[in-house]
């Protein structure tokens, strides 16, 4: 049956793209959109690098989780686009359509087949200025999450803002394929939206004179530039607090730690405080990390919030026996953070990248291991 689903996904999509040059319709990748859009270029960030360290299982030293790797991010650009005489729209999926060309700022413009297999009608809005900062779906799977929204939207807009002497238009819309979440609300409200200036773009043609928007680059490593601008953008959230506490971040979707208590109840012998998976305000979660001295628990979105942790704080990620990316190591190296991690359980190569895989958390084998970490932390404390 995938096979079948495969064979007709190709054809259809193959079919389409034939009737769309037919039409006069060109889809770009991304270094043709960033040519096209050179002119109207605003800001530029160029590619950093991070050497990321080799890491070896916290709790099996023999066993080596990441190698080292060069972690290599992609520039980044603004752009400000005036429309002119051409003829210009936003799509449904958040995407522009310029003058017959589809662009291509995020991680593909292939949703414009989507599109047109249910167009449905869109109420038609005509605006000065446009904010177009993402062009994807939300799937739920590889698109829809928190770490999504921060660092491919959240960031974008940040960067972008940052681009423009006097900020945003106050007059500016900003139109994407929403996600309809608490966060994104009050990032977008913090920013300085109104309520009436955010349009879901799978309900709204949006029609413009000009248009804002950038590029996403590395899913796994955003650019350093578009980190530090999230952080300054809400940093001013932060509550500060005299104290320093170790944390443990609780986990109640996919990937949970299904021996919690027996963890938790050791833990505790060490002074870590429970973390509930809980809708948390960004105040209130950037506010937990930053107070923070020690960050252990189970890979998952609320490590997002690391980048608000304050330099030297220790993080220990729990990972599930077949999903093991590295991305929060990265943020932890731009943030200044000590980082470890171990794998629980045995990889199956059957079941690569499962993402919702819940763990069995040996902990005789943590305990024994997380005791010399938490001596470097004591004397980390003493120096701060």
């Amino acid at each position: 049956m995938s096979r079948i689903s495969s064979l007709f996904t190709g054809t259809a999509k193959t079919s389409f793209l034939a009737v769309a040059r037919l039409m006069g319709v060109t889809f770009l990748d991304k270094p043709q959109t960033v040519d096209l859009l050179h002119p109207y270029q605003k800001a530029f960030c160029p590619a950093t690098q991070h050497v990321l360290p080799a890491v070896a299982d916290l709790t099996t030293p023999d066993r080596l989780l990441f190698a080292q790797e060069l972690a290599e991010s992609m520039p980044a650009y603004v752009w400000q686009y005036e429309r002119g005489n051409q003829p210009a729209r936003q799509l449904r999926c958040g995407n522009l359509l310029i003058d017959g060309r589809v662009l291509c700022t995020d991680y593909g413009n292939q949703y414009l087949l989507r599109d047109s297999l249910r167009p449905g009608k869109r109420q038609p809005v005509e605006v000065d200025t446009l904010i177009a900062p993402f062009g994807q779906y939300q799937d739920g799977i590889a698109f829809g999450g928190y770490y999504d929204f921060i660092y491919l939207v959240a960031a974008k807009l940040s960067r972008m803002q940052q681009a423009l002497p006097n900020g945003f238009p106050a007059d500016a819309v900003v139109a994407y394929p929403l996600f309809h979440t608490q966060y994104e609300r009050e990032f977008l409200a913090h920013m300085g939206f109104r309520p009436e200036q955010i349009i879901d773009s799978r309900q709204y043609d949006i029609r413009f004179r000009r248009c804002l928007l950038g590029n996403n680059g590395h899913w796994f490593y955003p650019n350093a530039h578009d980190v530090q601008a999230i952080h300054q953008q809400l940093a001013p959230l932060i509550q500060p607090s005299p104290v320093r506490n170790r944390l443990y971040i609780s986990r109640s979707g996919r990937r949970r730690v299904l021996n919690e208590d027996k963890l938790v109840q050791m833990l505790g012998q060490y002074e870590f405080e429970y973390v509930e998976d809980k809708a948390r305000s960004l105040s209130e979660q950037l506010s937990i990390y930053n107070r923070a001295s020690f960050l252990i628990g189970p890979h998952g979105a609320s490590f997002s919030n690391l980048i608000w942790s304050q330099p030297g704080t220790q993080l220990v990620e729990l990972f599930s026996p077949n999903y093991t990316p590295n991305f929060f190591q990265y943020l932890s190296a731009l943030t200044g953070l000590r980082y470890a991690a171990t794998r629980q359980g045995k990889p199956d190569p059957a079941r690569p990248n499962d993402l919702i895989e819940d763990m069995t958390v040996d902990v005789s084998a943590l305990e024994r291991h997380l005791n010399q970490l938490l001596e470097t932390e004591d004397k980390g404390l003493l120096h701060t």
